[in-house]
């Protein structure tokens, strides 16, 4: 397995080279999307401050500024952090920014807020410590009644991928590596290639590790609800059809029994 120091450095290449597939990959018609800021929309309201840790080149953070709020968007890749900036700056929106390691507490602003998002780092830390040490530090930043927004990669998602997108992947996965089909046997997380070095979640784990911090757990909820398996289906439907199946993958999202059809599982815990 590779150092920390080595796993950083692909995961910082991999989002520098291009932002505005990562922008582009969470579009305002995509099911995380949609899900995500329905239920993002429950809790944040206008004037709150938010601090957006793993936002990528900002999409939910530009989303958060447009809706009223004081929201730090704390990425790892430099060219994430300059995409959110100019794109902020087009549209006239204030948008405070950090560039580093979210395992560094040094970087965190010497301020609390009322919400933190953790939707990215827990898709790429490798060990368990690591993972630990960037909610410990959110914490520290968390006001009292506080939120923080856990996500996850599901365990699943590469088979509702090879599904949805490459029926022939899930056996060329086996063939080069087995390891994935036994931890899904087995119900616990893999670490490993995917789009880039990735962290893929068992439902347990991420439940026993939420649940470690000593919070109130307020929801858990699929982002892609029940349609994680055919995300690439549902783009060839009517509008009509499309919205109804969305609308109900929304209503139903926090169903314990229907999680693991999602690609991507979020935590929301009151400190």
């Amino acid at each position: 397995m590779k150092s920390i120091r080595e796993n950083t450095e692909v995961i910082k290449s991999h989002y520098n080279h291009n932002p505005l597939m990562e922008w582009e990959r969470t579009n305002d018609n995509t099911i995380e999307y949609i899900i995500t800021t329905k239920m993002l929309s429950r809790y944040i309201k206008p004037g709150d401050k938010v601090l957006d840790i793993g936002g990528g080149p900002g999409r939910y953070s530009i989303w958060l500024a447009q809706r009223g709020c004081d929201v730090t968007l704390f990425d790892l890749s430099e060219s994430n952090i300059k995409f959110a900036k100019e794109k902020a700056s087009k549209m006239g929106l204030k948008l405070k920014t950090i560039c580093g390691n979210a395992l560094d507490e040094r970087l965190y602003p010497k301020e609390t807020f009322d919400h933190i998002l953790v939707m990215g780092p827990m898709y790429h830390l490798f060990e368990a410590e690591d993972r630990k040490k960037v909610i410990d530090n959110s914490l520290l930043h968390l006001k009292d009644k506080g939120k923080i927004y856990i996500a996850f990669i599901n365990m699943f998602a590469g088979l509702l991928y090879y599904l949805d997108i490459d029926k022939s992947g899930f056996k060329s996965e086996l063939e080069y590596n087995p390891q994935y089909g036994k931890c899904l046997i087995e119900n616990i997380g893999w670490n490993g290639m995917a789009f880039t070095e990735a962290r893929f979640e068992a439902l347990p784990e991420i439940k026993r590790f939420c649940n470690s911090f000593g919070l109130k757990q307020i929801t858990i909820f699929g982002q892609e609800g029940f349609l994680g398996g055919y995300l690439n289906q549902l783009d060839t439907l009517e509008e009509s059809h499309r919205s109804l199946f969305i609308d109900y993958a929304y209503r139903m999202c926090e169903i314990d029994e229907y999680l693991i059809m999602s690609s991507h599982i979020m935590y929301i815990g009151e400190k």
